[in-house]
């Protein structure tokens, strides 16, 4: 098989990758979804020669129920944040601008975060308000979400997020101080979350292990979010299933990405020394396969640095910022900073992040995706030997 051919076959496998996991509309934390796609991580991988196992584990959910704005005749149904508060019945009170004096304060949010939101989160203490609202700020129409980072100790009070379409209506009644009416409420659903690994036996076990992860979750079908690091995920498996690497290899894909990385803070319970003593980790975020994406790389010594930057060059990936060990870094690179271990991560940006219409069709480069994914390919590899 000459090299175009095995080009051609590899930007076939990664396309199939993304459209496996685009026909898939659910891919929340412990969701049917959720399953779902941890079945289809596997089915991917069943010419790997690999063994790849569904790991399950109990979680309880938060499911929104009712939740909504009032003013006067007009109902604007929304999303809260799910690391918030509730509402203890229906709240009756003013509208107004965030920061000014009444119940219900109105203000913007980005997926991406940004001053709006630091303005409208900074009152989530409730010693202005009683409860928050956000007007998604997207180019297009529909809620973007905010991860709950906090998800396992909500706090604050409710923070109701609804769609930009709404943003004249609602930013006039807050200049009015309108009479409004809110609700916030969740229940609480018994379920069960999963990851999937997958370990390769490296020729000298007794070499500290390389750690490749990348999420698995999210709030909508997310396909450029999430797929850059999926394909390059299940590529490292089946490349480095074929080379034999020198030290073990752990691979792990993680759900609980958009609630507190819940997924990941499992799995390094179940491996508690992982995170500070593996050899180096490779965190695959977000984004790097959307339209149009600003790559960032993050990196917690000189060394990863180097052997990542070298590669991305190789494969004409270029980069718009970096983040050094300094600075806690975003995604799920951050828990493994918080433990002193070693890490090199990817991400970039999503005119479409968090948004429903992020999608396949219309919001994923595939020259780009494969690009990044030969460059992690490289990098583990790399990084597998026991030279690196």
């Amino acid at each position: 098989m000459n090299r175009k051919t095995v080009s051609n076959a590899l930007r076939d496998e990664l396309a199939e990758d993304i459209r496996s996991w685009d026909v898939e509309s659910e891919h929340r934390t412990g969701t049917d979804g959720d399953l779902r796609t941890s079945e289809t991580l596997v089915d991917r991988l069943a010419n790997a020669h690999v063994s790849a196992r569904i790991v399950e584990f109990p979680f309880a959910r938060r499911v929104p129920t009712d939740c909504y704005i009032e003013i006067g005749d007009c109902r604007i149904e929304g999303i809260p944040l799910f690391d918030g508060g509730e509402t203890d019945g229906i709240l009756e009170g003013p509208l107004v601008s965030v920061g000014e004096n009444g119940s219900i304060g109105l203000g913007t949010a980005t997926a991406s975060g940004g001053p709006n939101n630091l303005h409208l989160l900074s009152h989530r203490s409730g010693e202005v308000h009683q409860a928050l609202v956000g007007i998604a700020r997207s180019s297009i129409p529909g809620i973007a979400m905010l991860n709950a980072d906090s998800f396992t100790q909500p706090f604050g009070v409710p923070v109701l997020i609804v769609d930009g379409e709404r943003e004249q209506e609602l930013t006039t009644a807050a200049q009015n101080g309108s009479l409004a009416k809110l609700n916030v409420s969740f229940d609480i659903e018994q379920s069960t979350a999963t990851n999937v690994e997958v370990r390769l036996a490296g020729q000298h076990s007794d070499l500290a292990p390389l750690v490749v992860m990348t999420p698995k979750s999210s709030w909508w079908t997310s396909t450029a979010e999430r797929c850059g690091g999926i394909a390059a995920w299940l590529a490292c498996v089946r490349e480095l299933a074929k080379s034999k690497p020198d030290r073990d290899v752990i691979f792990t894909a993680n759900t609980g990405h958009e609630l507190g990385h819940v997924g990941l803070e499992y799995f390094l319970n179940q491996n508690p020394d992982l995170a500070r003593n593996a050899h180096a980790w490779v965190h695959l975020g977000a984004n790097f396969a959307a339209k149009d994406c600003q790559i960032r790389i993050q990196h917690s010594n000189e060394d990863l640095r180097t052997r990542f930057v070298k590669h991305l060059s190789d494969c004409d990936v270029p980069i718009a910022s970096e983040v050094n060990g300094a600075i806690r870094p975003g995604g799920e690179a951050r828990n493994i900073y918080d433990a002193d271990g070693n890490y090199v991560s990817m991400l970039g940006s999503n005119r479409l992040f968090h948004h429903p219409d992020d999608r396949m069709a219309n919001n994923v480069d595939l020259q780009t995706a494969v690009k990044t994914r030969n460059a992690i390919v490289a990098l583990a590899k790399e990084l597998s030997s026991a030279d690196a």
